[in-house]
């Protein structure tokens, strides 16, 4: 009896060193990675094993996925269809990779030791912080307002009939209750349940009265009684009874509803009489060469400001003079000084980046678009730039017309697609130019037209470019174009050093024109080789419309790998280094068949012919990939 007690006590202290042994070998071999087990919540997406970088890159595309995958919403008995994309939904991929990161770290080696043994055979969820764009969430609610609600709150105005001030009287009205919309939508988009999103309707009751809008009309009236003449010295302009009824607005406020005169609708009136009275000013500009940047000297004019115009008017039609003073600016400085550029300092080429692509495509189409759209641009120094935000949304009333994007692993075509290929082009201006890079994002498959990992994607509204002029001085951005070609360029004040690149056949080639003197940002970079290799599956898609014996191939299959980029940025003898991982997920296979040839149709569903032959059924193949 002794000698089993001995066994069983040898026994179990065998398997408690073996688990010690087993939970410090783990959390050698896991440094700096997720710890086994750990998955994204509601989701079988693991974790485990990747690094903060990895983590955030599978944040991204799990966000992309529910960016494009539509919600039903449900607003007062209508049920709708939400992109999610539409309201800008976002991911907090930091927060999730420091999460991630810390399960099964946290507390004494005792706290972690019973996490791992608690967790051998289970895993534990992240939760996921998702956002939304408040701007881009309010215009899709208040759309909701008007197509489904139908009665939204109005709080009083003036308005004119010829010259004569109409009262419109405020009434109460029912609207989607702002304060809880965001926060369901986000569940239920988190969710991804099939049952609608309901969002709450309550009712909105206006601080106004109809005794605050007849002050208004009453007051309305008199500034309306006649024209207002506005004088400098000789010169006036006298704005009719019906100049002015076309230029009245009223605000509502707090206190009720303020009157004023729309300076746009005044400016139309300045208009006609601008040429006789002003001496416009000229803008200074820059006279750009192939590396070399002067300034064109501006000057100064006399002008009529239509803001301050406005405000003479009001002042004069409540009056018992009706007039008032024509606000000339002397010596108005143009909208851009000489001053203002000699100030930014954009004296030269700092980098220039080139790719090339196949002509006569819709897609050339769109990144000459795109190119246009950019050309041009300036940035103050410190300035961050947002690509999506400064040219807008890709649409077919701008020109753009429908080229391949890549949406959930597969090449389709949207309206402005292929424009990516500006935005790796601008990136690597960015990149080799040594400017701050604030969000890129590579293409989930790699095209060989774009140099490996030192490229980015773009659609509208993600994802986006965003990058920060960190330099002293400003920048200009310059585009140009051929039908093989797109060339982005980017003017500023590097002292003096100039870098030329281009990708094209799958290579890159950089070129340092000028070296440029000790304060020089330069910079270095590498790409790792290949790793992680992953092999693509295959999809089957019923197709009705095809034989029984045929075959459309949608998209071909091609391997996935990941890559490290690293770039080093010296000057003035300090040096920084950043470091990130690129994933390049494997391109599936996708297979149009017969419906009764889908891997999960019932045996013996196909039907049967009565005629048999020995030929080969043919294949048709199309190919979107590139």
């Amino acid at each position: 009896m002794p000698s089993a007690v001995r066994i069983f006590t040898i026994a179990v202290a065998g398997l408690v060193l073996f688990a010690v042994g087993s939970f410090g070998l783990v959390r050698w071999a896991r440094s700096g990675e997720v710890l086994p087990g750990v998955t994204i919540a509601g989701t079988d997406i693991r974790l485990g094993g990747l690094t903060p970088d990895e983590v955030r890159s599978v944040g991204r595309d799990y966000a992309d996925l529910l960016a494009i995958t539509p919600v039903t919403v449900r607003v007062n008995d209508a049920d709708v269809r939400l992109t999610p994309e539409t309201i800008g939904l976002d991911l907090d991929g930091d927060r999730l990779a420091s999460t991630a990161l810390t399960l099964g770290r946290e507390g004494a080696v005792s706290d972690q030791f019973r996490w791992w043994i608690g967790h051998l055979f289970s895993g534990e969820e992240v939760s996921i912080e998702l956002s939304v764009d408040a701007d881009a969430l309010e215009t899709v609610l208040s759309g909701w307002d008007l197509t489904h609600v139908g009665v939204p709150p109005f709080p009083g105005a003036v308005s004119v009939e010829g010259t004569e001030p109409v009262p419109e009287y405020p009434h109460s009205g029912r609207r989607i209750e702002r304060s809880e919309a965001a926060a369901l939508l986000i569940e239920g988009i988190r969710r991804g349940t099939s049952d609608p999103i309901t969002l709450p309707i309550g009712e909105e009751i206006p601080r106004l009265t109809p005794a605050d809008v007849d002050r208004a009309v009453d007051e309305a009236r008199l500034w309306l009684s006649g024209p207002v003449t506005l004088s400098a010295g000789e010169v006036s302009i006298t704005f009719t009874a019906a100049d002015l009824a076309s230029a009245l607005v009223s605000t509502a406020g707090a206190d009720g509803l303020t009157l004023s005169f729309d300076p746009g609708a005044v400016e139309s009136v300045l208009t006609a009489n601008r040429a006789a009275l002003e001496s416009a000013p000229v803008d200074a500009s820059l006279d750009v060469g192939e590396i070399e940047v002067r300034i064109i000297p501006g000057r100064s004019g006399t002008v009529i400001d239509p803001v301050t115009t406005a405000e003479q008017l009001a002042a004069g039609a409540a009056s018992v003079s009706r007039r008032g003073v024509l606000p000339f600016v002397e010596g108005a400085p143009p909208a851009v000084t000489t001053e203002d550029l000699e100030a930014l300092g954009i004296r030269h080429l700092v980098s220039s980046f080139t790719t090339y692509h196949d002509c006569c495509q819709s897609r050339v189409i769109n990144i000459q678009l795109f190119a246009d759209a950019m050309d041009g641009a300036m940035l103050a120094p410190g300035e961050e730039f947002d690509v999506n935000a400064y040219v807008g949304e890709r649409t077919s009333e701008k020109g753009y017309l429908g080229a391949g994007t890549i949406v959930r692993g597969e090449l389709i075509e949207t309206i402005g697609g292929g424009v990516s290929q500006f935005a790796t082009t601008l990136y690597n201006a960015v990149f080799w130019g040594g400017f701050e890079d604030i969000t890129h994002r590579p293409h989930s498959f790699y095209f060989s037209r774009y140099p490996e990992g030192i490229e980015a994607t773009i659609s509208w509204p993600l994802p986006d470019l965003v990058f920060r002029n960190d330099s002293d001085h400003g920048v200009l951005i310059k585009t140009e174009y051929t039908a093989t070609s797109i060339t982005v360029k980017f003017y500023g004040d590097n002292d003096g050093r100039v870098v030329i690149g281009s990708h094209r056949n799958g290579t890159t080639e950089i070129d340092v024109v000028e070296e440029g003197g000790p304060a020089a940002r330069r910079v270095a970079a590498s790409v790792s080789g290949r790793y992680n290799p992953t092999e693509p599956t295959t999809e089957y898609r019923p197709n009705e419309e095809l034989e029984v014996d045929e075959e459309v191939r949608v998209q071909t299959p091609r391997p996935g790998w990941s890559v490290t980029v690293t770039r080093t940025i010296s000057s003035g003898g300090e040096e920084t280094s950043e470091e990130w991982v690129v994933r390049y997920i494997a391109q599936r296979e996708i297979i149009e068949v017969h419906p009764c040839r889908m891997p999960d149709a019932e045996e013996g569903s196909c039907p049967t012919t009565t005629t048999t032959s020995t030929s080969i059924p043919e294949e048709t193949t199309t190919t979107t990939a590139p």
